[in-house]
């Protein structure tokens, strides 16, 4: 096995030049860097990830915490930044939380205790209250990425524009009578969740027009719990003529069960999601678009830039609590028409 004397030895360096160039550390230029790499290739030899740190003060490794990782959601940013990651050479310490009150402060505990990484990623509700309050003692940047949040740098779709989006694209096509089938809240919101958010700029829509106002219906975030809640809805007599979903997964609930029952899309009845996931398309379902793996992608981007503002392991004594909002984009298919003469 070559050691790194053989390294620097065979590149005709000292040995804590080859250290430098091989741990990525200042101090070295691009065209020794370049040639001890190349050395070290020929030899066989890898630099431990202990003595990179101990070079840099970098583990190049980034932490995620996530409430989940088998939803839609989660699972695209989750995507973006491990893309981003490995293009700047950094591994991706996932933790899944699972949602409030089912071992996710346990987990946390973990991390705080083990989790050295460059940087924190948080995914939407993955942290409440005081373990919220302890991410500054991290001292490393640190974002989330889902929700608003004074506790962190933030990136997430704007969801007050797309649920008024959503509701104005239906009311703009004619529709009076209108539903807000909206997706409940499977974990601990930090302060208000997205559906939340969704569910007043709908409010905010309705008051706006003087709307027929029904009651908001909650249903659970899946298209399963969604088609069992929207086949009874749909089946009564006075329905709305308008549906907008919360989200997609609960749009696709609806699609189904209105072709269970024989309605008609959009001649009998509109329907409108949130998100456009891959088989919205396909379903023909109008939807306001967002993009969480550009999101996770930006959110690593943003960390490379705070660990170069802090190089060699610094610790980060004053926070970034900006955010960043995206702006919806509505898609139009085939599940939204006029309302029925």
């Amino acid at each position: 096995m070559p050691r790194l004397d053989d390294v620097a030895r065979a590149a005709g360096v000292s040995k804590a030049t080859a250290s430098r160039a091989l741990s990525g550390a200042d101090g070295v230029s691009p065209a020794t860097r370049e040639r001890v790499r190349r050395t070290a290739g020929d030899l066989g030899f890898r630099a431990s990830g202990a003595a990179r740190r101990l070079a840099t003060g970098l583990t190049r490794t980034i932490g995620v915490l996530t409430p989940s990782v088998d939803r839609w959601y989660f699972g695209s940013v989750l995507h973006g930044i491990a893309h981003a990651a490995d293009a700047h050479e950094h591994d991706v310490l996932l933790y899944d939380l699972g949602a409030f009150g089912r071992g996710g402060h346990e987990k946390f505990e973990r991390f705080m205790d083990r989790g050295e990484v460059d940087g924190l990623v948080t995914i939407t509700w993955s942290l409440v209250g005081g373990d919220l309050s302890r991410l500054d003692e991290l001292g490393i940047p640190v974002a989330t990425v889902g929700e608003p949040t004074p506790h962190s740098r933030s990136f997430c779709l704007d969801d007050d524009a797309a649920g008024e989006q959503a509701a104005e694209h239906l009311v703009r096509l004619g529709h009076r009578d209108l539903l807000h089938m909206m997706s409940e809240t499977e974990v601990q919101p930090i302060d208000a969740s997205s559906s939340d958010r969704r569910k007043r700029a709908f409010e905010r829509v309705s008051t706006r027009h003087g709307l027929r106002m029904r009651p908001i219906m909650t249903v659970p975030t899946t298209l399963e719990g969604a088609h069992a809640t929207a086949r009874e809805l749909l089946a009564r007599a006075d329905r709305p003529t308008g549906i907008v979903a919360g989200t997609d997964e609960v749009a696709l609930g609806v699609l189904l069960a209105a072709h269970q029952l024989g309605i008609r899309v959009p001649e009998q009845l509109s329907v409108i999601g949130v998100d456009d996931v891959p088989t919205a398309a396909a379903f023909g379902l109008t939807t306001i678009r967002q993009d969480p793996a550009q999101h996770g992608e930006d959110v690593v981007a943003w960390i490379m830039t705070a660990l170069a503002e802090h190089p060699h392991g610094r610790p980060v004594t004053e926070p970034d609590r900006s955010h960043t909002s995206y702006a919806p984009v509505l898609v139009i298919r085939s599940s939204t028409g006029a309302p029925p003469a």
